[in-house]
């Protein structure tokens, strides 16, 4: 099975330890397929934050892929497992789905405009965490979900 995935994150993962955690999940996901990451801009001279979100949005929106399935994290979504999210994405790819773009609002979110190219909306957890923390929780799931789908060691 070869995937081709997109990250799309909001605003630069900053801190070293964030970078370095990020960097060890791109190489373990290479033996799945493509994992690009695109990190689109948050306006800095916005302070609105409905302004700012519709802004973000925006930026989101170029940087999706029209043929991708196009997986949302957003507090408006669905909450599973991974068993379950793994089942979800078996299924997708026994249909002939294999090109993912997984995107991560900023601060405020995503708007409903965006929301709307939403192929799935999930929900990651009813915990708050930042955004940086996202991303690695998110490729880690991703990993996960991955390995199960396989029937190797590491779920377990």
């Amino acid at each position: 099975m070869i995937v081709n995935s997109k990250f799309i994150f909001v605003g630069k993962t900053k801190e070293k330890f964030y970078l370095e955690a990020i960097d060890k999940y791109k190489k373990i996901l290479k033996k799945y397929g493509k994992f690009d990451i695109e990190e689109v801009k948050t306006p800095k001279n916005i302070k609105e934050s409905n302004l700012l979100k519709d802004k973000e949005s925006q930026n989101i929106e170029k940087a999706l892929r029209k043929d991708a399935y196009k997986i949302f994290l957003d507090i408006k979504g669905k909450e599973l497992t991974t068993k379950e999210l793994s089942t979800k994405f078996s299924n997708l790819l026994d249909t002939g789905i294999n090109k993912f773009d997984f995107i991560i609002g900023g601060a405020f979110g995503i708007n409903d405009t965006c929301l709307r190219q939403a192929d799935f909306i999930w929900k990651l957890s009813k915990l708050t965490f930042n955004h940086q923390m996202v991303r690695i929780i998110l490729m880690e799931q991703v990993y996960r979900i991955l390995s199960i789908i396989n029937s190797e060691t590491y779920h377990h």
